[in-house]
């Protein structure tokens, strides 16, 4: 006899396959997982390179969050962790926020006046490579560390629920197309707003503003650590400021 618990597991799962292709798919999806697993927001995106991610459904969000959100789809995604992962090789599966994040991370600004307010404390990601939209993921986010059994669940269901959502998105992007840029990112402001710029400070700034350590940043840009404190000291000086804090105020929108 089946037992009355994996009946319940299986009805849900119905009610979410009838909505592959419709609105509902995406809300469905999160009211499923959120029998066994706590988050407080959640959102579904493509990433896109050197793009702005194309939102495929927000949930869970409020007016304070629906602005940050807005300037995040606007040009923060080029600091998010996940993005910046999802443009290098990976396999697809649940990725936990530490597995990504540089190391730094939420000591950097971007950390502190969007992530800590608009996704909180913890994330979690199921992440598809989709050519040629791009990367799909579902993000999920708590105010609480995601347990170990949480995740190992998410792990579980990922195998078949990755190809349910490509299913879900694909007839989503045929119905409604391929949105376009909706905005432009930091390193693109950093290269037209600030044009006595290096190619080399550039991207030192970007790593900063991502979390990365000076060590790290030679090790990424293959050169010394020495040569990055000569890069950071004549950004600094070119933008006249003295921390990645300073940097991320200049883009921070203007009340």
């Amino acid at each position: 006899m089946v037992p009355v618990s994996d009946l319940a597991f299986h009805q849900r799962l119905a009610r979410v396959m009838e909505h592959i292709g419709g609105e509902g798919f995406w809300p469905a999806l999160s009211a499923f997982l959120r029998h066994g697993v706590g988050f407080d927001s959640w959102v579904a995106m493509i990433f896109r390179a050197a793009q702005s991610p194309q939102v495929l459904y927000e949930g869970d969000s409020d007016q304070v969050e629906d602005v940050l959100f807005t300037e995040y789809v606007r040009s923060f995604y080029s600091l998010d962790p996940f993005y910046l992962f999802s443009q290098g090789a990976f396999t697809p599966g649940l990725y936990r926020l530490d597995e990504v994040a540089a190391e730094h991370f939420r000591k950097t600004e971007y950390y502190q006046r969007y992530f800590a307010l608009n996704v909180f404390e913890d994330e979690v990601q199921f992440m598809l490579p989709m050519a040629p939209h791009g990367v799909l993921t579902l993000s999920l986010g708590s105010k609480l560390r995601f347990t170990d059994a949480e995740v190992g669940l998410l792990c579980l269901y990922a195998p078949w629920l990755l190809p349910m959502m490509r299913v879900a998105s694909v007839l989503q992007i045929s119905s409604a197309g391929v949105a376009p840029n909706q905005g432009v990112s930091l390193e693109e402001q950093l290269r037209c707003g600030f044009p006595q710029l290096t190619d080399r400070e550039v991207q030192t700034a970007m790593l900063l503003l991502a979390g990365h350590s000076s060590k790290a940043i030679a090790t990424r840009l293959a050169i010394s650590p020495e040569t990055v404190k000569v890069h950071r000291r004549n950004l600094y000086e070119k933008l006249q400021v003295s921390s990645q804090a300073e940097i991320f105020a200049l883009f921070m929108p203007r009340e």
